[in-house]
């Protein structure tokens, strides 16, 4: 019975310590990558790039391939059809 007791304690902590190791470390990574994604100088960083990329496209003649505009045209067009703003 004592045999069974140390040999049951000891898989018991070998799973707590490869459910810690493993499943707690990644929520943890997860948890960390969130919260580095949702702070205030992230946020202000990626509007200043978006609003750089904007102003970079503003200043070229042709903003869209020719396949990309047809694209879109047609998606817009559906859009406007489907609210019926295009009578």
């Amino acid at each position: 019975m004592k045999k069974f007791i140390l040999k049951t304690s000891i898989i018991f902590l070998f799973s707590l310590l490869l459910f810690r190791f493993t499943i707690v470390t990644l929520i943890n990574d997860y948890e960390q990558k969130v919260a580095q994604y949702t702070t205030s100088s992230y946020l202000q960083e990626k509007k200043k790039e978006l609003f750089d990329f904007i102003i970079e496209n503003n200043n070229k003649d042709k903003i869209l391939d020719t396949k990309d505009a047809k694209i879109l045209s047609t998606y817009i067009k559906k859009i406007l059809r489907e609210l019926e703003l295009n009578q």
